[in-house]
């Protein structure tokens, strides 16, 4: 995209934080349990990151969770939204 189209960007509702958790069985993997939040960002955007980190065959929809095996555990994503708006 073009940058100068970027800044007519115009985000209306509330920003959103991509929230990851991994949770593993130690007796499989020895790997430790551990967490994840992005910055916030736009609503599509966030759901765009969800659907990756998911391995998602199509578009999400809500707030989650949603949840994906991973090798010796789980991975759980959902959407929280902030108080804030785009700047």
């Amino acid at each position: 995209m073009d940058p100068s189209a970027r800044q007519l960007e115009l985000t209306l509702g509330p920003l959103v934080i991509v929230e990851v958790a991994e949770r593993f069985s130690p007796g499989l993997t020895g790997r430790s349990d551990r967490n994840y939040a992005s910055p916030p960002q736009r609503r599509d955007h966030a759901l765009i990151l969800a659907a990756l980190l998911v391995d998602a065959a199509g578009p999400l929809e809500g707030d989650g969770p949603w949840q994906r095996a991973i090798a010796g555990g789980r991975r759980t994503v959902r959407l929280h939204a902030t108080e804030g708006t785009d700047p």
